[in-house]
């Protein structure tokens, strides 16, 4: 990964999700792109963002650069006055961005039932790898990065694979997390599915296991909580999997919505 977009509104949220991405990629030297939407359908409100924005931006990346501890990193700052979806692809497009950080703290609001959020909007319509991080996430080392699977996409084995590619990776250990509402057994597809996956980390370290609950995100907070989860791993294809543990998990005691970083890999 060379070039990141991060996504800012200057709020807590974004700013802790800055700080992680900072010590994420500490050493490694990083193009980032600062992307701040200042769309409004109104033009005194367009004019008045756009004045603010400006200064907010300016101390937003002196900020930045105070905080850095790699000062080798490079950051763009970047406004744009239309649709999210379109500024993002357009960022993408033209500084061919491999990684997009979106920080939030609105996982299990009961509103998200009803709105199409950020972290939606981008994660079903653009086409990168996106990291959500929550509002109270730290980083520290991925000891333990759990990959919820249902075992229905072929490309799982590949795309995870290439993740260990990256530095913050080479020591992980990798849990293939089935996740069902009732079935116990998987059919012949799945099965080859999880082998290929097997075969692809047959010398690195992971395991497979399985958790049933008509509710997947309670499973999945259980999981993490039991295997001291750093990171959770899916594909972007899976995105009945996705809707369910990120969009709508549909319970408000949920730990890992707080405090654990989502990455949907494309």
């Amino acid at each position: 990964m060379k070039n990141i977009l991060i996504l800012t509104d200057f709020s807590y949220n974004s700013w802790n999700s800055i700080v992680y991405t900072l010590n994420l990629f500490k050493d490694k030297t990083i193009h980032f792109f600062i992307l701040k939407n200042i769309s409004s359908t109104n033009e005194y409100l367009n004019f008045k963002n756009k004045a603010n924005s400006d200064e907010e931006l300016d101390l937003l990346l002196n900020k930045i650069k105070n905080a850095d501890i790699n000062k080798k990193h490079t950051f763009n700052i970047i406004k744009d006055n239309r649709n999210i979806v379109l500024a993002t692809k357009e960022q993408l497009k033209a500084n061919n961005i491999d990684l997009i950080i979106i920080g939030t703290n609105d996982l299990t609001s009961k509103k998200i039932k009803n709105s199409n959020h950020i972290s939606e909007e981008l994660i079903t319509k653009v086409p990168c790898d996106i990291m959500v991080i929550p509002n109270t996430a730290n980083y520290s080392e991925y000891d333990n990065v759990v990959f919820a699977t249902e075992f229905t996409n072929f490309l799982e084995a590949k795309l995870t694979f290439d993740l260990r590619k990256n530095k913050p990776f080479k020591k992980s250990k990798f849990h293939f997390l089935y996740l069902s509402k009732t079935k116990k057994t998987i059919n012949k597809d799945q099965q080859w599915n999880k082998e290929t996956l097997h075969d692809y980390f047959k010398n690195v370290p992971h395991n497979f296991s399985t958790k049933i609950n008509t509710n997947l995100a309670v499973a999945l907070d259980e999981f993490i909580e039991e295997n001291n989860a750093d990171l959770i791993v899916t594909a972007a294809k899976n995105l009945n999997l996705i809707e369910q543990l990120l969009f709508r998990p549909n319970n408000a005691n949920l730990k890992y919505t707080n405090k654990t970083p989502f990455l949907v890999l494309t």
